[in-house]
């Protein structure tokens, strides 16, 4: 038992290191905003809104410091195969009452996996609004995140000291690298935040939602459907500030990423055309992608660069290895 949550947690870590140093290789600007609202011990509830898949707990998870677990959708828990890794990054699969009488146990199982974890000072991420949707708004909120925090302060758990950290994610766009991403965390909602009484359940649910609700569109940026492109970049402008475009650097930079982009673009137009195909008119593209990038791109340099070696001898072969992330890093970076 020790041995396999040792490997769990060894399995965690790598791959938050990994995802750590995939990030400003794959995002334009990442931008971490009210970091200080979210306390680095103590059980926490974050509560996100939900744009894009499981991208968006992947850049929360490599935000903060403690160990994160995520609510994801239990159907993507269906191979066993599947499920133990979705498992060995600490996510939890939480199923929908409507999808049948025979799921409310394992909602039940959800809610317990989710407050033991809270009872070990670890923090859980809940998409509050439900369903992934491509857009730049905050969707209605359902009822899971309410029910969660009034059983962890109410219920058996006792967890009274629990925060729930409205969480906003912001994208410049869904399709791939070179864009723009805020991360901001709003102000907690503690325990005595509600004045409803708690034994009026359903009537302190519906304030717990408002209350969520627009401490949440705080953090999010919205722009109404109807905007044309030049509307959507000045309001994208706007939210995400004067400085998240970084400075072009000078022409040598500029050559470096040029360079660095071209002779990317072949691997990245395979993987790109890969994904497409299996996410066609799904919300899965950045995830699918971001996480084929994440293991699979170390593992080509890594070969190139012994395969290089082995011609032209060790140290061109380990320049090889760390100037191909470097090069990709100047593309993104120096456009």
């Amino acid at each position: 038992m020790y041995i396999n949550l040792f490997t769990a947690a060894l399995f965690f870590y790598f791959s938050r290191f990994l995802i750590r140093l995939a990030l400003p290789i794959f995002l334009r600007r990442l931008m971490v905003v009210n970091l200080e609202n979210v306390p680095k011990k103590g059980p926490l509830l974050l509560a996100s809104n939900h744009p894009d898949s499981f991208f968006d707990a992947l850049v929360i998870g490599a935000t903060l410091t403690q160990m994160i677990h995520t609510l994801a959708r239990g159907d993507a828990f269906k191979k066993p195969a599947v499920a133990f890794w979705l498992r060995q990054i600490k996510l939890i699969p939480v199923f929908r009452g409507s999808e049948g009488r025979d799921q409310v146990r394992n909602l039940d199982n959800t809610t317990k996996e989710s407050l033991a974890a809270m009872r070990e000072g670890d923090a859980v991420i809940v998409f509050s609004e439900g369903v992934c949707v491509n857009e730049w708004k905050l969707r209605p909120l359902g009822k899971g995140t309410a029910r969660m925090a009034h059983q962890a302060w109410f219920g058996d758990a006792s967890l009274t000291d629990m925060l729930v950290i409205p969480t906003g994610m912001n994208y410049e766009h869904y399709r791939g690298t070179g864009k723009r991403v805020s991360i901001r965390f709003g102000e907690a909602i503690k325990r005595n935040d509600l004045k409803t009484n708690p034994e009026e359940y359903e009537k302190w649910l519906r304030e717990f939602n408002d209350v969520l609700q627009e401490r949440m569109n705080r953090e999010i940026l919205t722009i109404p459907e109807g905007a044309s492109k030049d509307e959507r970049l000045q309001a994208m402008n706007a939210f995400f500030g004067p400085d998240s475009i970084p400075s072009k650097g000078n022409i040598l930079f500029r050559a470096i990423g040029s360079f660095g982009r071209a002779i990317h673009r072949p691997l990245y137009h395979v993987f790109t055309k890969k994904v497409a195909k299996i996410t066609a008119r799904s919300v899965f593209y950045d995830s699918a992608l971001f996480g084929l990038l994440l293991y699979l791109y170390p593992t080509i340099v890594l070969i190139l660069s012994l395969i290089v070696g082995l011609f032209a001898g060790f140290k061109v072969g380990l320049a090889l290895f760390a100037a191909l992330p470097l090069l990709a890093w100047m593309g993104n970076r120096y456009r």
